[in-house]
């Protein structure tokens, strides 16, 4: 069985959760018997993206495809993003600084550089990088030719929101406003097309679950792996078969 996972670069950053496709190969391989082989695929939710995808499922076949959706991309508030957009080459020049600082495997996860960032989206706030409505027709455009590849099941993830990026009341609602009209937006297009589907109306970090962060204050810790991966098992056994009808493993 081969697996497309189809996620966001952040996904996969050192220092995040990077065993989870592992994990999970590992989960289905003892579930159905077979061998599992597990291709991970960064995406961005730009325009080309139904054709990159498209792409991938014509190089790779996949049997199954693991599409993950990041609320990263329509719910970060990003300081250098916003610096960008509003001075022009000089915002530029910050925001290359701002994100260097961010990678830095020193500075990013260090005390004060998150105050310094709270700080900042207290006062000059951040831009999200696309709007629910950039994004929802890509998704769906890339689901439907996901659909169109002969015999694939397609299990679509998320967002669940289990840790919290904004700092004002007012960033607050508005992050759960937009995850909101994504996650409605997504339901109503696994009922019409039929493919597995799971993700969270409101942000989880409202009912107090947040696990384990990475030192950088924004991935996952590695605590983080083994029960994610548990769950993300279950999700792509059942979507599996319920495609295929119950399988039992072989004797």
């Amino acid at each position: 069985m081969k697996v497309l996972r189809i996620t966001d670069s952040n996904d996969v950053t050192p220092g995040g959760t990077p065993g989870r496709p592992a994990l999970v190969a590992r989960a289905l391989e003892a579930r159905f018997g077979e061998p599992v082989e597990m291709v991970v695929k960064s995406v961005w939710p730009n325009e080309r993206m139904p054709a990159i995808i498209g792409k991938w499922l014509d190089d790779e076949r996949p049997d199954v495809v693991w599409l993950g959706i990041n609320r990263f991309w329509f719910n970060y508030p990003s300081v250098p993003l916003r610096l960008r957009r509003k001075l022009g080459p000089l915002g530029d020049r910050l925001a290359r600084l701002g994100l260097g600082a961010a990678a830095n495997p020193v500075i990013g996860p260090s005390r004060a550089f998150r105050l310094a960032r709270s700080l900042l989206l207290r006062t000059v706030g951040g831009d999200y990088h696309f709007e629910p409505e950039e994004i929802l027709p890509r998704i769906e455009a890339s689901i439907r030719r996901i659909l169109r590849q002969e015999g694939v099941v397609l299990a679509v993830w998320g967002p669940f929101g289990r840790s919290r990026w904004s700092v004002t009341r007012a960033q607050a609602a508005a992050e759960q406003r937009r995850q909101a009209v994504v996650v409605a937006a997504l339901e109503r297009l696994a009922r019409d097309l039929h493919f597995a589907y799971a993700g969270a109306g409101a942000p989880l970090y409202l009912s107090h679950e947040t696990p384990e962060l990475a030192p950088d204050g924004f991935h996952f810790g590695v605590s983080y792996e083994a029960e994610s991966g548990e769950r993300h098992a279950a999700f792509l056994i059942q979507a599996i078969e319920a495609e295929r009808g119950a399988v039992t493993r072989p004797a």
